[in-house]
């Protein structure tokens, strides 16, 4: 970019001369003021802005080079101070940018600026080749990322090592530093609502790996996207290989623009990006067979039922579900209309923003310092629940004491899916009525218990601290919800700790109970969820996981 003499960084353009195409007059104007030569052959239209500048309507045709040469000079020092290199996320600190060229570099790079003024922008159906090159740094930090993931054993298959290898990942996120593009467990936001909340990210290299990895694609399959970005898409397309093809839909025509403006930029050429909802799917763009893998990459309250059936016989469906409010990864397998899961994996995502998006039902108590939500299932009645509050806490152990860092993840889903009345609550900083901001928690006979812990042993060393847990509640039944929840959390100690994530299957939702298998239903609005928990389901009912039969 050129620091103009009028005091702003302004890109290589000017007027496109009588009976001159666009491309031609890019190639001239690039010389004409920075001494570069290119070639007409590699200029290529993106896409035409229009945008009204006070009383002034104003053309601009955006001209992306794939090729260029000579060395950078001044030939019009009355109009620029110097020519600069610059990388990508450093744009947003120049300071004043003139606004063709700002929206011109958004254009071609969607998100390295923001709070731009709005334009209508026509895009060009000529397809643009991938731009080669890139910082050395970036082939450096992009082999330290796909060493440590591979390291940790979440891409084992030499197509996903290759993939991790071989995609540029920074030229997805060209809004991220390197370092940032190319950490291994750090997910970089690329859309938010507010500084707090984010719509659209790149997750983390090691989960996009894992549940990559969980799809068990072969070269020449066909693959469903939901919740598009462009670098997952990116690995999907090249694990499955020069015969294969990648749909990826996304509810935001922002995200999908992007998702194409970037493939496009330094893709394969094998990522179809298509506008929609994806809780339809992609209608219009299903094989004959169905899909031959499904990735959801987007938090989901529930299993869209389009999603079992464009997903082929047998084929794999990876998805983030939540499970009162506690999301892991699942991979699914389907077996007619019957989805059965075979592996979990602890995750967080953003949520889904189609139709099946659901807001949590919640009530604020005691003037808003706890809030109880229910995630899953109708919201339970909270009459006295305030009058509680202002009593007496009941305080029961569980028994349970551990040392150093403790690892309760199907401690959570375990009580989320066998608990009666279970909910969620959310209390105020430094509230005195509930001991931490979230908690999981039952609600029964106008009464409220939750689950909490504390440190009863110090150490200097995390590993040797020990800590307790218990159950605090509130209410005239608050003993016994106390104890039943306690006997859970015993129950789990006992029986599921040391075993893991259970059997499940996934059902439509009309599914009748005598049509269910034995096990724990947790029913959503599309599906009905059944877990085979350890010692919750008798010997002998059928192993949901092996189709046989239990010992």
């Amino acid at each position: 970019m050129g620091r103009s003499t009028r005091g702003m960084w302004e890109l290589p353009g000017g007027r496109i001369e009588t009976a001159e195409a666009a491309p031609a007059a890019a190639v001239r104007e690039l010389t004409e003021e920075t001494g570069l030569t290119a070639r007409v052959e590699d200029a290529h239209v993106v896409t035409v802005l229009h945008d009204d500048r006070l009383d002034v309507r104003r053309v601009t045709a955006v001209v992306r080079l794939t090729g260029w040469g000579g060395e950078l000079g001044l030939p019009e020092p009355h109009r620029f101070v110097r020519w600069e290199w610059h990388d990508l996320p450093t744009l947003a600190t120049l300071g004043k940018i003139f606004a063709p060229s700002a929206q011109a570099l958004n254009a071609v790079w969607p998100g390295v600026l923001t709070g731009l003024p709005p334009v209508h922008s026509y895009v060009c159906a000529t397809t643009v080749p991938p731009v080669p090159g890139e910082p050395a740094d970036a082939v450096r930090l992009r082999g330290r990322m796909a060493d440590t993931v591979i390291r940790n054993n979440w891409a084992p298959s030499p197509r996903v090592q290759a993939a991790l290898r071989e995609v540029p990942r920074h030229r997805f996120v060209p809004e991220a530093v390197l370092e940032t593009a190319y950490h291994d467990d750090l997910a970089v936001v690329t859309v938010r609502e507010s500084p707090r909340i984010a719509l659209s990210s790149v997750s983390a290299a090691w989960l996009q790996a894992h549940m990559i990895e969980e799809l068990r694609l072969e070269p020449g399959m066909t693959v469903l996207e939901v919740g598009s970005g462009g670098y997952n898409a990116e690995l999907l397309a090249h694990v499955v290989g020069d015969r294969g093809r990648v749909v990826t839909v996304d509810i935001d025509p922002y995200v999908v623009h992007r998702t194409q403006r970037l493939c496009a930029e330094a893709g394969s050429g094998r990522v179809t990006a298509v506008l929609g909802d994806g809780g339809l799917g992609a209608p219009g763009h299903v094989p004959a067979r169905g899909f031959d893998g499904l990735m959801i990459t987007h938090s989901a309250a529930d299993i869209a039922p389009s999603w079992r059936e464009q997903l082929a016989e047998g084929a794999r469906l990876v998805v983030p579900l939540e499970m009162g409010g506690y999301t892991r990864s699942l991979t699914l397998v389907r077996r007619g209309d019957v989805l059965h899961t075979v592996h979990w994996t602890y995750c967080g995502f953003v949520r889904d923003r189609g139709a099946a998006a659901r807001t949590a039902p919640a009530v604020s108590l005691a003037g808003g310092e706890v809030t109880v939500r229910w995630e899953d299932g109708a919201p339970s009645d909270t009459a006295g629940l305030d009058e509680a509050l202002c009593g007496p806490r009941h305080e029961l152990t569980t028994g349970l004491v551990v040392r150093g860092t403790f690892n309760f993840e199907t401690l959570q889903v375990y009580a989320a899916t066998t608990l009666p009345g279970f909910c969620r609550l959310t209390a105020s900083e430094g509230s005195t009525l509930v001991a931490q901001q979230d908690a999981a928690a039952m609600l029964a006979d106008g009464s409220l218990a939750y689950l909490t812990h504390r440190m009863v042993e110090d150490s200097p060393d995390p590993a040797d601290r020990l800590t307790e847990f218990f159950v605090h509640a509130y209410g005239p039944a608050a003993g016994e919800l106390a104890e039943r929840f306690a006997d859970c959390v015993r129950t789990w100690d006992q029986k599921v700790r040391e075993s893991g994530y259970p059997p499940m299957t996934v059902h439509p939702a009309g599914t009748p109970d005598d049509r269910l298998p034995v096990g724990d239903v947790l029913d959503k609005p599309f599906a009905r969820l059944v877990f085979q928990w350890p010692g919750r389901v008798p010997d002998g009912a059928p192993d949901l996981t092996a189709g046989g039969r239990r010992a």
